[in-house]
Parts: structure tokens; sequence; C-alpha cells
């Protein structure tokens, strides 16, 4: 009987863990949880950026629209979203940073059409504001 007993509980320590085990399973999860936690502030950057290229886009395209319809470019982006049939139903959106985006005919960077812009992260004028005036991060 007394073999029984011991057999069942060298069975039992086999099917555990040791105390090292476990130790070494929380660090693992600790470093990919701090690997992730990390890289979510840049990877939201990125994305806000990619939105807002995707408006400039969206919005760059019903600009055209309407220059083909009118003849002249707009005066103003909220002539896109009015009239009968709007060129933008529902309505001008904010850049990804709350922010309105920045509209002008003529244009300073493109002189005889417009330029459509968000200021980016900054709210200013500067390096990280995307526009239908930049490629791929150079300016025409």
């Amino acid at each position: 009987m007394k073999n029984d007993s011991l057999g069942s509980v060298r069975r039992a320590r086999q099917a555990g863990f040791t105390l090292i085990e476990m130790l070494l399973v929380v660090v693992i999860i600790g470093m990919l949880a701090t690997i992730v936690t990390v890289s979510i502030p840049r990877h939201l950057k990125k994305a806000r950026r990619s939105k807002a290229a995707a408006d400039v886009q969206a919005i760059g395209i019903a600009i055209q629209s309407y220059y083909m319809d009118e003849g002249k470019y707009p005066g103003s982006l909220d002539v896109l979203t009015s009239g009968d049939e709007p060129y933008i139903e529902s309505g001008i959106p904010n850049d990804p940073w709350g922010r309105p985006y920045s509209y002008s005919y003529p244009g300073a960077h493109k002189p005889f059409k417009y330029d459509l812009t968000s200021m980016g992260e900054d709210g200013v004028a500067s390096a990280d504001d995307v526009a239908n005036w930049k490629q791929d991060g150079k300016e025409e």
C-alpha cells in the first residue's frame, strides 16, 4: 500500500510546473506585454497619418468632380456638401486630430489648382502636415 501512494506522489510531481517554470512564463508574458505597449503609440500615429492621407485623397476626388462639372474649383469645401446632389454627402470630416482640413484656392503650393492640408498632429504648418501637394514626403 505504501508503494501505491509513493507512485501517485511521483506522478503528481511530474504533472505539475516548478516555480522556475512559472516564473519564466510570467517573465515572457511581461516582455511581450511591454513590446506591445511600447509599439501601440507608433502604430496609432501611423494610422492617423494614413487616415488623413485617405481623407485628403477622397476630398480631392470630390473637388476634381466639382471642377469637371462646374469648370472651376470651389471657393470653399462647404460647396461640396450642399445642393441637390452634393459631392460629399456625409459632410467634410475633421482630420484624425479633430481639426478641420485647410483648403485654399488658388493654392500657394499649386498656384493653378488648390491646396488641401491637414496640419497634422501638432496643428501648425510644419513637416508633419498631410497635403495634396506632397507625394511620398516630397513637395511637388
